[in-house]
């Protein structure tokens, strides 16, 4: 529990300031591109640091990793504060996507260790529903704070919240594994195989994939749609706060509203469309989730004032929170167990790239397009991604243990 509230205020710190950043940013004189760099340059930094950071807590443990990512991410969320230009918020987002790929794949190893085999649902339900609750409170709160006061100050607050986490972990969270360096797969709960793997450069994850799995196709075909879908989903995400500031008049406040509702119809879908799922099959959910999200992407260009880009922004949660845990279902299932943490990386560094080249390319559209072009080229990328999805991926008959 101590971990989970853990992690529930740092995301709460990380709720009060992601809406407002690229508003921010854009008080600083930040062109578009710069506001996909912003996002962009937190995607490689955290995939670059992911890796790392997992061989890291099986050498020295869980905890110590945990502690000084939280401790860089409270020095870097308060320096957000002290900023005086674009491109210092571009650096500071870089360091902050290093200790991000340290701190919560650790974490979520952390709460795996705690708890025995059949306990391991309940436990990272619990740690989602913390995690997705700070989510939840932060982005109104800090919305809040930056027209209560000065939209430095939920930086501030963040740096406090996490340097709270930091000492929350450190007092409160027994280490879960020993941190002899000589400790062997057998002591870390690794196959010789996964800790190969975590040992290995980022690249050598690619090599050999087709040994993971008896399903390489449906493999591909889900490695493809997560990185189409989330350059779909990345094209608008440096440019939707901006957009609603700028083009719709939405203040702070309100921006932090708009993402607290897409937060709670998240919170709210995931746990119920995921049981539906496994009743249903994952794969027509996915199909309706992503459709939902596409098509949700051309609404906001016609909203035209807060009431109805926050109906906009419900459905977007919903699409997400009806989509992603059978994205996710589909896949571990492909893999065995003995497998599943390197096929995961391989995984993630495709939805990595997507975030880089959408986020990226958002703000160029914004900049040298028009403020619409993100939104629309997001729903057309979209419903390319439903097509991968429809062509490419069936539901295995069983899922390999």
């Amino acid at each position: 529990m101590s971990l989970c509230f853990a992690v529930f205020v740092s995301m709460l710190g990380f709720g009060l300031v992601m809406p407002i950043l690229p508003i921010y940013a854009r008080d600083f004189g930040a062109s578009g591109i710069q506001l996909g760099l912003l996002t962009a340059s937190f995607a490689i930094t955290r995939l670059i640091t992911t890796f790392p950071g997992g061989w890291l807590a099986d050498v020295t443990g869980r905890k110590r990793p945990i502690i000084l990512g939280l401790l860089a991410y409270s020095v870097v969320m308060a320096l957000y504060g002290f900023s005086q230009d674009a491109n210092q918020l571009i650096l500071l987002r870089a360091f902050q996507g290093m200790a991000s790929g340290v701190v919560w794949p650790v974490m979520s190893t952390m709460v795996v260790d705690m708890v025995s085999a059949r306990d391991r649902g309940k436990a990272l339900g619990l740690y989602d529903m913390m995690h997705f609750l700070g989510m939840v409170v932060g982005p109104g709160l800090g919305g809040v704070l930056a027209g209560a006061f000065n939209i430095a100050v939920p930086f501030f607050v963040c740096g406090a919240l996490a340097f709270a986490s930091t000492v929350l972990v450190a007092f409160t969270v027994q280490e879960t594994i020993p941190t002899e360096n000589s400790m062997d797969a057998s002591s870390t709960g690794l196959s010789s195989s996964s800790e190969t793997s975590l040992r290995a450069p980022m690249v050598s994850n690619f090599k050999g994939a087709g040994q993971l799995t008896p399903y390489v196709g449906i493999f591909l075909g889900l490695c493809i749609a997560r990185l189409i879908l989330a350059l779909s989903n990345s094209l608008i995400q440096p440019v939707l706060s901006v957009y609603a500031n700028e083009q719709l008049g939405v203040n702070e406040v309100g921006v932090g509203m708009l993402f607290t509702v897409q937060a709670i119809a998240i919170l709210f879908t995931t746990l119920p469309m995921g049981a539906f799922a496994d009743r249903i099959g994952r794969k027509p959910m996915i199909v309706f989730g992503k459709i939902f999200q596409a098509t949700s992407a051309i609404l906001v260009i016609f909203s035209g004032s807060f009431w109805p880009l926050l109906l906009i922004m419900m459905l977007r949660g919903f699409g997400r929170g009806v989509s992603n845990p059978s994205i996710v279902a589909i896949f571990s299932g492909l893999v065995p167990a003995s497998k599943r943490g390197r096929a995961m990386g391989i995984f993630s560094i495709f939805q990595n790239i997507g975030l880089v080249i959408g986020s990226t390319l958002g703000g160029f559209f914004y900049d040298f397009y028009s403020s619409e072009i993100p939104f629309v080229a997001c729903a057309i990328i979209g419903f390319i991604g439903v097509f991968v999805v429809l062509l490419t991926v069936s539901e295995p008959k069983q899922d390999l243990k």
